[in-house]
């Protein structure tokens, strides 16, 4: 079938995949600038972000492509991790881009996030999941450290429910994973219900392969009648 899993082969390991996004740091905002206007990624993300509110933290921050999408009116501050340090560079040269909103900058993994039980009001992550290596584990720390009433707002590309846009996907993946350390063809949905987070917003585009997903903590408690 086309969309069959492509044939197993080793793919590449957490440094190597960090030394390519360490590579691209540089140029990333100027590769992907006018693909993103182009689909419309840049209104997804100020939808998304304008959701944002309280303490913030963002994971997989990259060059920092959110910082001028935060409402100063709601967001108290915002806390970006990557495990590349050369995109946190180019995201420290975007302070002001953020301002007046605080910004603490921290070199860290997804999977191992060192901040208390419950630290944030809303968790942000933009086209991370595919890149994670532990997806599911990253997702789960990421509930961890969300307030009960909190929010996890993602924008991810993935899986698409078109059998032959799957197939393509697939057949691409090792090359893609080579050029920008991600992986395109995950089941983004599964991966976070598996993680324990309730998703109360699914909206899809780009025959399937874009998620804007809005996720709760826990799944609302129903009153008995």
């Amino acid at each position: 079938l086309l969309s069959s899993p492509p044939v197993a082969k080793p793919c590449p390991s957490e440094r190597t995949r960090r030394d390519i996004f360490d590579g691209l740091a540089k140029k990333w905002d100027s590769t992907v600038r006018f693909d993103e206007f182009k689909s419309g990624i840049g209104r997804c993300r100020r939808r998304l972000i304008q959701r944002a509110e309280g303490d913030v933290l963002e994971v997989a921050i990259g060059s920092g492509r959110n910082f001028s999408y935060y409402n100063s009116a709601k967001v108290r501050s915002v806390t970006g991790v990557d495990f590349s340090r050369a995109m946190l560079e180019v995201a420290d040269g975007k302070r002001a881009e953020l301002q007046p909103i605080p910004l603490k900058l921290k070199l860290a993994h997804s999977q191992r996030l060192d901040f208390q039980d419950g630290a944030f009001d809303t968790v942000v992550d933009t086209f991370g999941i595919c890149s994670f290596e532990e997806p599911v584990e990253a997702l789960r720390e990421m509930r961890r450290v969300l307030k009960d009433d909190g929010q996890v707002l993602l924008l991810e590309h993935g899986a698409s429910n078109w059998e032959m846009v799957q197939g393509l996907l697939n057949r691409s993946i090792h090359g893609h994973v080579e050029k920008y350390g991600c992986y395109p063809n995950r089941k983004i949905a599964a991966l976070v219900r598996e993680a324990g987070l309730h998703i109360v917003l699914d909206e899809r585009k780009h025959f399937g392969t874009t998620y804007v997903l809005v996720c709760r903590k826990s799944a609302p408690v129903l009153e008995e009648e």
